[in-house]
């Protein structure tokens, strides 16, 4: 069974190698993201990681994906979610209502997946209230950002309190056979989890190493807090993953990743030019988040440039930690000079 424990990893002989490798499923959303990866461990029983969204078409595409390997849903008694975003976790009550499967997150996430409604109550209201105005957004391309999330919202069905297990960051799962280690990375999705396995050197990453940088998810402050910003805790990330000898990782999205390392060597390279970029224009007269998307995400349509708002956001968020840059709230939106 999936248990959280401290033990070493097994000795791998005698292991076959399809327990030991998760295996893809792909599963198709209706998000810009395109598909998302779910991971299967056939064996010693069978563990699936992450869940697709909750429609007919990806559920018909996971039950190939299980059916493929002589197993269904009914099958499942273990299912890890990496992080509580719809493309990750949105069919968890579903494999619930068609099996027996436990969900188990880490609790960090657990609020996501118990009542994913109320949180995104909560992060509407942030981002309505306090975010998106201050950005410079029109109140077009702000109901725009609105209409997403309510749709995400909808999408998102909670899991009964008595299905879902917790597991801590720091411990182990055991999954095909070994103990993975349960790293936590934040950048993406605070509550983000993904899980190391030292002895094959394998790594699912989740969405923090895909082929393209991780968008730095904007969130709402715990309590009224301070918000963390999200692109400093990737780079964070980042300098974990530096630190650990992986030879593959399995990514939330798009096909294995083979060069992890200097994957993260490009994607740093990359943020610290935009970076720059992102000064380069502030010297020029760009004052606002607003002015800065439309100028570096100018190759994009206008309706489709919303999507650079994170990444810009982050890159102000790293050049205000390094004091290259002031904020200021001027008639209820923050604009930026050169310090």
């Amino acid at each position: 069974m999936i248990e959280q424990t401290r033990q070493v990893s097994r000795n791998l002989s005698g292991l076959p190698t399809s327990t030991l490798n998760p295996v893809r499923i792909e599963l198709p959303t209706p998000f810009d993201v395109g598909s998302v990866n779910a991971y299967l461990f056939t064996g010693p029983e069978p563990v699936l990681v992450d869940t697709g969204v909750d429609s007919d078409e990806s559920w018909a595409a996971l039950q190939a994906g299980l059916a493929a390997h002589g197993l269904t849903v009914a099958d499942l008694q273990h299912v890890i979610i990496t992080h509580a975003h719809v493309d990750h976790f949105g069919a968890a009550a579903r494999l619930t209502a068609n099996g027996r499967a436990h969900i188990h997150i880490a609790d960090l996430g657990y609020e996501w997946l118990a009542a994913p409604k109320d949180k995104w109550e909560q992060r509407i209201a942030f981002y309505r209230d306090y975010f998106l105005a201050p950005c410079g957004l029109s109140p077009q391309a702000q109901q725009m950002v609105i209409t997403y999330m309510t749709y995400a919202a909808a999408s998102s069905t909670a899991v009964a309190p008595e299905r879902i297990t917790t597991f801590q960051v720091g411990g182990q799962l055991a999954m095909g056979g070994l103990d993975w280690q349960v790293l936590h990375m934040p950048g993406h999705a605070s509550h983000q989890t993904c899980f190391y396995q030292p002895a094959t050197r394998q790594f699912i990453s989740a969405d923090m190493l895909l082929h393209k940088a991780p968008t730095p998810i904007v969130e709402e402050p715990p309590n009224g807090k301070t918000r963390r910003p999200s692109l400093p805790l990737l780079l964070d990330s980042f300098t974990v993953l530096e630190g650990l000898d992986i030879a593959i990782a399995y990514p939330g999205h798009g096909p294995l990743i083979h060069n992890p390392h200097e994957l993260i060597r490009q994607q740093r390279q990359r943020i610290q030019a935009r970076k720059q970029e992102a000064l380069n224009h502030i010297r020029q007269g760009c004052q606002t988040v607003i002015e800065l998307v439309n100028t570096m995400y100018a190759h994009y349509p206008e309706n489709a440039r919303i999507a650079g708002l994170w990444m810009v956001v982050g890159y102000l968020d790293l050049l205000k930690t390094e004091h290259a840059v002031a904020e200021q709230l001027v008639d209820g939106i923050w604009r930026y000079s050169i310090n």
